[in-house]
């Protein structure tokens, strides 16, 4: 017998025994045991009440409660502290989740055996469309994809999957799967439409270059040939092969220089305002002129208007190739009498340099890809202009590293309009306030 019934039976035992002798005393032996008993449990009651009044409370060291309760209140401390101890690394395993979780970007589901949703991160609400009462549901339901019920089911996990999104078609997620815990599994589904998108571009940059330069050195192997197996060929002859190279080569020249221009562009950071010099625009943009009216040889009225108060701090050579570019876009596409308006003047707090033309305008569905490496509106009026399709790529990156940016207006057969608008903290200001005007 344990201690604490060994204990209490001699407690009954004394408490009978004691009523039993006042009650032999009185004359009332059988009274006396009666009492003693009816003591006994009066005393047990109260010992109870204390007891009940404990595992009501808190998870305390539990009071001397004497006999049968002393030892129950020991054994419950006992299981309600691994309990409680349980629930705490439970606690704290969920609160680690949900911090770990919440930090990723990527959606975070964990699943279990059956492919029901046991919990998710703040990122598949978004990525999947997840709510809370979806917990408990299958996975399937949400994204509805044979691919993806497939990979599921399968579980050979070594591989990603790559879906269309279930809330977006025209996105692209990327599903990684690993197990987790005792058969469970954790899903990651990372939104990969941008790293998609950036790979089509780089594809088809290459592919846009190779056809650019095979174009050119397709009629430059011609004509070598022609003169390698013109064995009577006179000097004027030559000298026509020669001509007709020229104007190729000279295309795979302006190519390459700005392939090369626009990769420095693309892994420079911004230039910094303390490694700029303060270029005076109005004097930059009279050079700009003079060489665009050579290349129009008269065939369009240019005219220039430059706040010459207005210098800007940045990096010349590169202002002047992005200004340069804009204005022989506008030469190039405006027909022979059409007029062509070059302007840096002050915007509010900012500045702006503006052309302006009066050509064939473009369509509003283009305008959004214009900045686009070789994508070009008419392609064979473009070619035939001696283009390299760079121009506003060069423009888009010239501006970025000069915290500035690009707005284009335009309408069929109403001309264009190509804006470049600087913020104030790029700007200089002279004491004397002219304008440049000329044309």
């Amino acid at each position: 017998m344990s201690s604490f019934w060994s204990n209490e039976f001699w407690r009954i035992t004394g408490i009978v025994f004691v009523a039993w002798l006042v009650g032999l005393l009185l004359g009332f032996p059988l009274w006396g045991i009666i009492a003693g008993f009816v003591a006994y449990l009066i005393l047990l009651s109260n010992r109870y009440q204390k007891f009940a009044t404990w595992m009501r409370g808190s998870l305390t060291e539990p009071d001397d409660f004497d006999g049968i309760f002393d030892d129950l209140a020991f054994r419950m401390f006992r299981i309600r502290s691994r309990s409680s101890k349980r629930k705490k690394r439970l606690s704290d395993l969920l609160r680690r989740w949900q911090e770990t979780s919440s930090a990723l970007p990527d959606a975070a589901v964990v699943l279990d055996k059956d492919g029901s949703i046991v919990r998710f991160n703040p990122a598949a609400s978004s990525i999947l469309g997840l709510k809370s009462s979806d917990q408990g549901q299958y996975i399937g339901n949400f994204i509805r994809n044979p691919r993806f019920i497939h990979y599921l089911l399968a579980g050979d996990y070594a591989e990603h999957l790559e879906i269309a999104s279930p809330l977006d078609i025209t996105r692209v997620l990327n599903i990684r799967m690993t197990p987790y815990g005792k058969d469970q599994r954790l899903m990651l589904v990372g939104d990969v439409t941008h790293i998609q998108r950036l790979m089509t571009m780089r594809r088809d940059f290459i592919g846009n270059v190779s056809h650019e330069l095979r174009t050119p050195l397709t009629v430059i192997m011609g004509y070598l040939e022609t003169m390698k197996d013109c064995e009577d060929c006179d000097r004027a002859a030559l000298k026509e092969y020669i001509d007709r190279i020229e104007a190729p080569a000279q295309r795979m020249k302006s190519l390459v220089e700005d392939l090369l221009l626009l990769s420095r562009l693309d892994t420079g950071a911004p230039a910094g305002l303390s490694d700029s010099s303060v270029i005076n625009i109005a004097s930059l943009l009279k050079n700009i002129l003079t060489e665009a009216e050579q290349l129009s040889h008269g065939a369009h009225t240019i005219t220039l208007e430059a706040d010459s108060d207005i210098r800007l701090r940045g990096i010349e050579k590169e202002i002047y190739s992005g200004f340069n570019n804009l204005v022989t876009n506008a030469i190039r596409y405006t027909p022979e009498g059409g007029e062509i308006k070059i302007e840096w003047l002050a915007y509010g707090d900012s500045a702006r340099f503006c052309v302006r033309d009066n050509g064939p305008g473009i369509a509003h569905q283009h305008l959004p890809r214009l900045t686009e490496r070789f994508y070009r509106v008419d392609v064979g009026r473009s070619r035939s202009s001696g283009g390299t399709g760079l121009g506003l790529a060069i423009v888009k990156q010239v501006l970025r590293r000069h915290d500035a940016e690009l707005h284009i207006e335009s309408n069929p057969g109403q001309g264009s309009e190509f804006c470049c608008f600087f913020p104030q903290a790029r700007l200089v200001h002279d004491e004397n306030d002219a304008t440049v005007k000329a044309g």
